[in-house]
């Protein structure tokens, strides 16, 4: 069940994410969707990489204290994207 909520769940997480900024961007032919698709290609096969690797670090712990880590590790791919698409909205020329 830790594999299952702390990789799983986030990865259909971040791929929920990753899609909704990509269908907000496809407006006006902007890259935004294509920097966020990058980003993901990388950023949740490495989340996932990760966080399998704390949980067979510290097996004793909770399966809720895996998921809260698990979790915050997992923001950061969805807040960098946010970032990128924020950047973009604010400061277009």
């Amino acid at each position: 069940m830790r594999y299952l909520a702390g990789i799983g769940l986030l990865f259909l997480f971040q791929a929920a994410v990753t899609f909704a900024i990509i269908k907000a961007t496809t407006g006006g032919g902007s890259f935004v969707g294509l920097g966020a698709m990058l980003f993901a290609v990388i950023g949740i096969p490495l989340t996932a990489i990760v966080n399998i690797v704390l949980i067979r670090a510290k097996p004793a712990m909770t399966g809720y204290a895996h998921f809260r880590r698990s979790f915050l590790i997992a923001l950061v791919l969805p807040l960098a994207q946010l970032g990128l698409l924020i950047a973009v909205s604010v400061f277009r020329l």
